[in-house]
């Protein structure tokens, strides 16, 4: 799967300087805040929603922990870009690809060891299909891209750029996590199974317009039949066959047992 594409207080402290960003040649003053589980990388255009952002940095790192009972295992940055262009210059980085322009409803990546996120002030006018003044949304996206980094700090590819018919469990996870698992997007998916339009194989449940229904409505099944202790435990898979293996099901009876239980 390779990834293409997620206030201040006293006891803490903010230093700001000028210094070249990891990647990219251009350079730009970054403000800092440094938290337990990450450091927070911003600059001054975002200076005004720093606050709402953090705290939905640090309630999305505590909703996960608590609901995996397993904690982050490594700290990580999290870095909020003024624009698209500077975020495509460090995905170009990341992602080894000069060449790399993001679409419009790319606006956030997460793996093991950064966030990346384009920030909500410049959504109205560098990307589509998203809302910068809808504070679920914006919750939403940072959880999303947080599930991925606590997803790949337990899984041996930490950047998912390997990871082998299971990008459904991946961005599964973040939606389901995350609360994007919606009633709006279940009904869909629903409608879908009335119609007989369901994916037969798990690669397509992470394709077409419903992909994040279909997907985290998966993941939803499997912590409801398996337990959150399993599905932590499918943390650790890299392919499709191992994880199943693990499940003890084949790939048309776990797709079978899913679909039946839309109507439930």
């Amino acid at each position: 799967m390779k990834r293409t594409f997620t206030y201040l207080l006293l006891l803490f402290y903010s230093v700001s300087f000028a210094r070249s960003f990891p990647g990219v040649n251009d350079s730009i003053e970054w403000k800092e805040l440094a938290r337990d589980k990450y450091t927070f990388h911003y600059t001054s255009a975002d200076q005004h929603m720093i606050k709402k952002i953090d705290s939905y940095l640090q309630s999305g790192v505590e909703y996960i922990v608590d609901n995996f009972h397993h904690s982050f295992v490594n700290k990580f940055d999290v870095y909020i870009f003024p624009n698209r262009t500077l975020m495509d210059k460090q995905w170009q980085k990341e992602w080894g690809d000069s060449s790399f322009q993001s679409q419009c409803w790319m606006i956030a990546s997460g793996v093991a060891h950064r966030l990346d996120m384009l920030s909500p002030n410049a959504w109205a006018k560098e990307a589509c299909d998203h809302n910068g003044n809808d504070s679920t949304e914006i919750r939403q996206v940072i959880w999303h891209e947080l599930v991925h980094v606590f997803h790949g700090q337990y899984n041996p590819d930490h950047t998912f750029n390997y990871i082998e018919g299971l990008d459904w469990l991946v961005e599964g996870l973040a939606t389901y996590v995350s609360g994007q698992l919606d009633e709006k997007r279940l009904q869909r998916v629903k409608q879908l199974s009335k119609e007989n339009n369901t994916p037969s194989i798990l690669e397509n449940f992470w394709k077409g317009q419903e992909k994040y229904g279909l997907s985290g409505s998966m993941v939803n099944y499997i912590d409801k039949t398996f337990g959150r202790t399993k599905l932590f435990a499918l943390l650790k898979f890299t392919n499709k066959q191992d994880a199943l293996k693990f499940l003890g099901l084949s790939e048309e009876q776990l797709i079978k047992n899913w679909e039946a239980s839309l109507t439930q």
